[in-house]
């Protein structure tokens, strides 16, 4: 997959999620495939479904959430999509956050006794910049579109991709790109949010709300997806395939 730089403009939040809601069923979707996540074993099941959905809008198509189909293979795309996520997401987070672990206990056990706040200002420092940068500069979804587009894991976690994502010319398109689909995010991190605050009481049926208000929050990240979906294959079009 080669692409040079144009300038059209790249397709409106408005006009992502349209386009996923033009099929009627898409919320059957979101909350079917947001319980086989609430599992954990199914969340490459709605990762594969995903990825089917990437391939339906590279091809044009005016629906292009796809129908229920053979699972194993669907499941299989998604570990192959969550390898993506892990690799230049996830890892780099994990990575930042020992790092930041290390150098933490080294200033809480020197001689002088730091002061708390300078020990998590340094952990913010070293734990933020790397994963940030990475979700900024659209890697993981330049990724998928890669392994979308000629069915190889390998081409996918290249360093080819992450060199091209962060060249000149294309950086600042899909910086945009990835701003353009941060208030998708907005539902999911809601009802984290109050699923955090609901841990701190205690109720009867607790434990069933809470896991209504998970399941609630995977399907809204599988609706978040499927949006920034429309969002990076409008902007490959717009850097020319």
């Amino acid at each position: 997959m080669s692409f040079s730089a144009r300038q059209p403009a790249t397709v409106t939040l408005r006009e992502a999620v349209t386009t996923v809601c033009r099929d009627r069923a898409w919320w059957l979707h979101c909350l079917g495939y947001g319980g086989a996540a609430t599992t954990l074993i199914g969340l490459p099941l709605a990762a594969g479904f995903v990825m089917e959905s990437v391939d339906n809008s590279r091809r044009g198509f005016p629906t292009p959430l796809p129908p229920w189909s053979d699972p194993s293979t669907r499941y299989l795309a998604g570990l192959l999509a969550l390898l993506i996520d892990i690799t230049f997401f996830v890892f780099p987070a994990i990575l930042g956050a020992l790092l930041s672990f290390c150098v933490g206990i080294t200033l809480v056990l020197g001689a002088r006794g730091p002061d708390p706040t300078l020990v998590m200002l340094w952990i913010m420092l070293l734990t933020t910049p790397l994963p940030i940068g990475l979700f900024l500069s659209s890697v993981a979804p330049v990724a998928r579109l890669r392994f979308a587009d000629e069915g190889r894991i390998e081409k996918a976690l290249s360093r080819d991709v992450l060199h091209w994502a962060l060249r000149p010319d294309v950086r600042p398109t899909l910086v945009r790109a990835r701003l353009i689909s941060l208030p998708t995010y907005l539902p999911a991190l809601g009802l984290m949010a109050m699923a955090g605050g609901l841990l701190r009481f205690t109720f009867p049926g607790q434990g069933v709300l809470l896991l209504a208000i998970v399941w609630l929050m995977m399907a809204a990240l599988v609706f978040a997806h499927l949006v920034v979906v429309q969002i990076y294959v409008a902007t490959e079009r717009q850097l020319g395939s």
